[in-house]
C-alpha cells in the first residue's frame, strides 16, 4: 500500500486531497485482508512523505535556492532509498504485531 499511496502522491501533491480520494477505497480492502486501520494511515504517511522529496511541486523551492532539480535528485536519492527501506521495515512491523 505504501508503494500505491507513492504512486498516488506523485500525481495529486496535496495531502488532504490524496488522503480525500485514496483512503476510502483502501479501507475497505484493509478490513478484506485483516489489516488494521492505523497501518493504512502509516502506509499513506511515510508514501506521502516520501514522493513529497521528489516531487515537480518542489521545483519552485528549488528555483528560489538556485539548486537544479538533477542536482537534487543526486542528493536526495540515496536518503530517499534509506528512508523508504526503514519506513518498509517499520510498516512491515506494524502488520505483524
Amino acid at each position: 500500500m505504501m508503494f500505491v499511496f507513492i504512486n498516488l502522491g506523485f500525481f495529486i501533491p496535496s495531502s488532504s486531497g490524496l488522503a480525500f480520494l485514496s483512503v476510502p477505497i483502501m479501507a475497505p480492502l484493509a478490513d478484506a485482508v485483516n489489516v488494521s486501520r492505523s497501518s493504512i494511515v502509516s502506509a499513506y504517511a511515510y508514501g506521502l512523505g516520501l514522493i513529497s522529496f521528489i516531487t515537480p511541486t518542489i521545483l519552485a523551492t528549488l528555483a528560489m535556492v538556485d539548486i537544479s532539480y538533477d542536482k537534487w535528485l543526486k542528493f536526495i536519492m540515496s536518503l530517499m532509498g534509506i528512508t523508504a527501506l526503514f519506513s518498509a521495515v517499520m510498516l512491515l512491523i506494524q502488520v505483524l504485531v
